[in-house]
């Protein structure tokens, strides 16, 4: 079923403390989008409802055009176009290489669509840049075929010896300008950009060659990723761990495609909701999800679909491990057996109150800005 979300407009009139504007913004108000430079990271967020906003376009290329001679690029990307909105990406590359940037590319490739990305490909090539394309995907599954796709979009910036990890739900289309995006970078931070460049060794090669299972996840300063395709659930695992929750407290998921072929996702999301949490799910309004399907595990009210959402992060504060904590997943990884199983995909977990607070306020606005369901039996929850 489908639904249709109604545009509601939200303002909001808390600030974010002690954030940096970038992307052209003006005030960053609690809930609003472009982005925000906060302490070692930058965060942004897209929801233009109608139009089309390019911030996450503007802040890489504005990280791409900060390197110099002797820096490194290293680039997986799934859909990527020359077309006007996100061109200046692509042209940011090409003069990070003529100015002497190290700069490398994987990229994907849509099924449905299989030379879109031809253009960027040629134009790279004839810069000198280094391609490797994935028909399917760069690395073979659990059962050792590469079912696919390459489903990854993050850069790895290294400039003047300073790690930096990007990655994004935004894919470089026009389409993507006119959808819900997010986007987090992490500076500084050698331990995660040392394991993100040993997994894009990887795809570029097309080879787990020196890796298992135990090898796709790792912590690193204050974060941890996982990396795809893989055999056990991260996402459910690191749910579990959820162990109470205190007045105030929630899970709140943003996902553009959470089906009902990632059972254990749901459960742990009502075993949480029974704890006490506050459980609230925004998903794509698309005939592949099933919000009836959440809402029976979380409850009335607890899930609305959005037209235009195509992130995947979920914010979490409660306690886990027995500790309060507030941590924020995101990346390019859908709940759904396809993501898990066969594509190329990564998962970054960033912990802190100042990250989580402004997912927190992303996540309200995303909200309020979907449609409720009308199910039998149930009422809808209020906003957030």
């Amino acid at each position: 079923m489908r639904f249709r979300t109604a545009a509601v407009a939200a303002a909001t009139t808390a600030a974010i403390a002690a954030a940096t504007v970038t992307g052209g913004g003006t005030a960053q108000a609690a809930g609003s989008t472009g982005c925000v430079q906060l302490n070692g990271h930058t965060v942004c967020r897209t929801d233009p409802r109608g139009g089309s906003d390019t911030s996450i376009v503007k802040e890489i290329v504005r990280q791409i055009d900060r390197t110099g001679r002797g820096d490194t690029v290293r680039a997986s990307v799934y859909q990527w176009t020359l077309e006007r909105p996100v061109r200046p990406v692509a042209e940011s590359l090409i003069k990070a290489k003529r100015r002497g940037v190290d700069v490398k590319v994987v990229i994907g490739r849509r099924g449905s669509a299989p030379a879109a990305n031809n253009a960027v490909i040629a134009e790279f090539k004839d810069a000198g840049i280094a391609v490797k394309q994935c028909k399917g995907a760069c690395l073979p599954n659990p059962a050792g075929r590469t079912k696919g796709p390459n489903h990854n979009r993050f850069f790895l910036i290294e400039r003047d010896d300073r790690p930096t990890v990007i990655t994004t739900s935004f894919n470089f289309t026009r389409f993507h300008t006119t959808q819900a995006h997010n986007l987090i970078a992490v500076h500084g931070d050698r331990s995660l950009h040392g394991f993100y460049n040993r997994y894009w060794q990887r795809l570029y090669k097309g080879s787990w060659k020196g890796w298992g299972e135990r090898h796709k996840d790792t912590p690193g300063n204050g974060t941890h990723a996982w990396v795809f395709p893989r055999s056990a659930d991260p996402i459910a695992s690191q749910l579990k761990q959820v162990t109470g929750c205190a007045k105030g407290d929630r899970v709140w998921v943003a996902h553009a495609n959470f089906q009902p072929n990632r059972p254990a996702v749901r459960e742990q999301l009502g075993r949480i909701k029974r704890l006490g949490c506050d459980v609230k799910v925004v998903v794509l309004d698309k005939d592949t999800n099933s919000p009836s399907w959440i809402a029976k595990a979380t409850g009335g009210g607890s899930v609305r679909v959005h037209s235009s959402l195509r992130d995947k992060f979920i914010v979490l504060d409660a306690e886990f491990n027995g500790k309060a904590r507030q941590l924020v997943y995101t990346g390019t990884h859908n709940l759904n057996k396809n993501s898990m199983k066969n594509a190329d995909d990564n998962l970054l977990r960033v912990g802190g109150k100042t990250v989580a607070g402004v997912y927190t306020d992303y996540f309200k606005r995303l909200w309020r800005g979907s449609a409720r369901l009308r199910l039998a039996g149930f009422a809808d929850g209020a906003s957030p």
